[in-house]
């Protein structure tokens, strides 16, 4: 049945307000029950083909809104809401789009206490945050409403959070995460009848094949898809699904197929929805084909008329994608400074939203054609910009990517961390592993290690020095090792050295090197560490112990890039670049006038810090697994693991922390028979008659206990080792009790002692 506005509006003026509700809900076919909502593309009837139209429609819903609030007719006002939130939306109001929906949700939730109709308004509520460009946030709300949805056995609105949270995923650029929810999804798929959204969970899954460099697998799952929507008349999914073709043959350079299917696509959405988010999706991927194909004006054309539309719905995310595009054609027809603007406005756009896939390209985009420029200035800067794509592809694990920016930078690819591997494999079911670290031989799941990843993937390009702190075996070389291979330097020497452990009678030998006769043994000319270093990276592991006379001699050379050998009156200019690690805090040490503070604040160029294994018991899983599968395969051993040993090991703090880890299961792997059960006990004997709370109290009490002793060292040093003022300072303690804590924490006077 067909409503004419002028009917709505008789219904309203008989005080046939429910009718008049459900009237409008049909012209805009928003069905009380529906099996697919989208926020940007109605599929609605003619009656509402423009925006005089959707103005009408929104006059209709505010006379609707403001009775049913004088009558405080619930269950109605918060279909109104819903209603009006839709309406906002499509005519581009998205913040009063996001007031209604959450009006809506209010009175399903606290005046109704109806959770599926709150779960579907919070459903749309999601989709809005994510065309905003809010994807974090969308994302909560996602996952929210999924664990609400799981919990209550909503299957359809599980089912469709799942498919939006997957989008967002991918919009987010976490693909590894995405991938977990598209498996999530295809076990429920099996549980559907609905084939809408087994088409539209093939659409997600084409859609990260296609980005992860795989079209051809892609096109495997939507030209059956195209069939489907065909077959059952699934319009926007028709147009979606053209549209993930189009990107397919693009991607292997068909461009004439690719074309072909994107004006298929264009005279869908066009029909169905104007002003929709299909446009401008379809827009620039329409304009990338005409520029590939030399008619760069269209493509212009296309991309403003995508400009139009994405900034009208609020799509960042397709706005800041259309900027590439825009740039490129722009390029094509001459205008290479404005297209530089162009781009560089997409680039802050990408930044701003968090749009890393695209962020990338951009920066892509904009460095390689940067590196065509003739003045060396706007060559460096291109040079910037491909690192910065080369991390972000990194981190996304996009290895394609990778390797077409190494070729970009001049450098040959580097081997990839196939995951098929025995080592990786083991580890590849972890969906918070950092695969861009793992390439690196890195392997975690924790947060504030990928964060020191992305710090050190984002300075790599440059010179400035970096400092790594934390624990004695938390693998800081490692990081250092990555920060190398990550840079320019990577073809150049990596030069580590233990600054503890070289005598001091030839610190300066080993350093800066020698002439043959310039002391007694010396047979022979040597080549020093940091000449050996020359145009590469000199890790100074455990810096804090080196001595004060090579810390002026080190500090020379880092400011003035000359180096003399002993022996030799002439100079030689070197330039490197200095990776520094220490276990200490060296600001502790330039206190006590042991580390020169010019030398520390040289080295403190960039700072990142690895927490202990203690605190990261995903690590410690993460970490048991690749290398018990390393030591196994290697051992050419078949092994069994007993149920609870990583429960166990994860509830141990682990003083040596990774390297302890990797010791112990080597040992256990060398003691256990071949086919044989491990059990737990065969871990860490020092521990076997402790259970786990035992081992967890363990813990906590050292984690005092080394609180304390860190307060009792800050006393001693702001006292200058003066035990009586440090011990009235810490709270009126008794000078014994001081000494009898310093005797039990094993303080050495050589940790709080002043050098005068």
């Amino acid at each position: 049945m067909s409503y004419q506005f002028t009917q709505i509006e008789q219904l309203i003026a008989r005080g046939c307000h429910s009718e008049a509700l459900k009237a409008l809900e049909v012209v805009l076919r928003i069905d009380p029950d529906p099996t697919y909502w989208d926020c940007c593309s109605p599929a609605g009837s003619t009656l509402v083909g423009d925006s005089r139209s959707w103005n009408e429609i929104a006059k209709l819903g505010e006379s609707l809104l403001r009775l049913f609030g004088e009558s405080k007719a619930k269950p109605e006002l918060s279909r109104v809401h819903g209603l009006m939130g839709y309406i906002s939306l499509r005519l581009g109001s998205i913040h009063q789009a996001e007031a209604h929906f959450q009006a809506a949700i209010h009175i399903l939730t606290w005046d109704l206490d109806d959770l599926p109709q709150s779960l579907r308004q919070q459903r749309r509520l999601a989709i809005v945050l994510k065309n905003r460009g809010l994807f974090h946030q969308a994302r909560f709300e996602m996952e929210r409403t999924i664990g609400l949805a799981d919990q209550h056995g909503i299957e359809r609105e599980s089912l469709a959070n799942r498919l939006n949270l997957s989008i967002v995923l991918l919009k987010m650029g976490r693909l590894s995460e995405a991938s977990v929810v598209l498996g999530q999804l295809d076990q429920l798929a099996g549980l559907t009848t609905d084939t809408r959204y087994r088409v539209r969970i093939h659409l997600v899954r084409a859609n990260y094949l296609r980005i992860t460099g795989h079209p051809a697998q892609a096109l495997e799952l939507l030209l059956p898809a195209l069939q489907t929507t065909l077959e059952e008349q699934y319009t926007r999914e028709e147009a979606i699904t053209l549209e993930y073709t189009g990107d397919c043959y693009l991607a292997q350079k068909d461009y004439r197929k690719a074309l072909e299917h994107y004006e298929r696509a264009m005279k869908i959405a066009e029909a169905a929805a104007p002003e929709g988010d299909v446009i401008p999706e379809v827009c620039h991927r329409m304009g990338e084909t005409f520029i590939r194909l030399g008619d760069p004006n269209t493509a212009i054309l296309l991309c403003e008329r995508g400009f139009r539309v994405a900034r009208a719905l609020g799509d960042r995310y397709e706005e800041c994608a259309t900027h590439r595009v825009y740039a490129m054609a722009h390029r094509a027809a001459g205008n290479p400074k404005k297209a530089l603007r162009i781009i560089d406005e997409g680039i802050d756009l990408g930044r701003q939203y968090e749009i890393p896939y695209e962020l990338g390209r951009a920066l892509t985009w904009a460095g390689e054609t940067r590196l065509q420029e003739l003045g060396p200035d706007e060559q460096a800067h291109g040079r910037q910009q491909l690192w910065e794509a080369r991390a972000i592809f990194e981190r996304m694990g996009l290895l394609p990517w990778v390797r077409s920016v190494d070729r970009l930078l001049g450098f040959e690819s580097q081997s990839e961390a196939t995951l098929d591997q025995p080592n990786t494999s083991a580890v590849d079911n972890l969906g918070d592993l950092d695969r861009g670290a793992l390439r690196f031989g890195i392997v975690t799941c924790n947060r504030k290690v990928r964060e020191a990843v992305e710090i050190l993937q984002s300075v790599a390009p440059s010179q400035i020095p970096v400092l790594i702190t934390g624990e004695s075996g938390v693998g800081k070389e490692l990081l250092a090792q990555a920060l190398h291979q990550m840079g320019p330097r990577r073809k150049e020497p990596f030069v580590p050295v233990n600054c503890g452990a070289i005598s001091v009678n030839l610190l300066d030998s080993e350093f800066f090197g020698h002439e043959r006769g310039a002391f007694t043994g010396a047979v022979s000319s040597r080549e020093g560490l940091l000449a050996s270093s020359h145009k590469g990276t000199l890790f100074l592991d455990e810096v804090g112990e080196l001595p004060s006379q090579v810390q002026a001699a080190l500090l020379r050379v880092l400011e003035t890039g000359e180096l003399r050998a002993v022996g030799r009156d002439d100079v030689r200019k070197i330039e490197l670049r200095i990776v520094a690690a220490t276990n200490t805090r060296l600001e502790d040490l330039v206190d006590r006038g042991l580390f020169r503070q010019d030398l520390f604040y040289r080295l403190n160029g960039i700072r990142v810090t690895i927490p202990p294994l203690r605190e990261r018991e995903e690590d410690i899983r993460a970490l048991f697994r690749y290398f018990w599968s390393q030591a196994t395969t290697t051992a050419k051993k078949r092994l069994t693991i007993e149920d609870g040993v990583e429960t166990v090991l994860c509830a141990y703090d682990w003083p040596g922390n990774v390297r302890e880890l990797r010791h112990e299961i080597a040992r256990v792997v060398a003691l256990a028979p071949d086919t044989s059960l491990v059990r737990g006990e065969s871990f860490l004997p020092q521990i076997q008659r402790k259970d786990i709370a035992s081992l967890r109290r363990d813990r906590e009490r050292r984690d005092e206990m080394a609180e304390e002793r860190l307060q009792i060292l800050s006393a001693l040093r702001a006292h200058r080792g003066n035990k009586a003022e440090a011990a009235r300072s810490l709270g009126g303690m008794k000078r014994t009790t001081l000494i009898y804590k310093i005797e039990r924490l094993g303080i050495r006077p050589d940790e709080y002692q002043v050098r005068e």
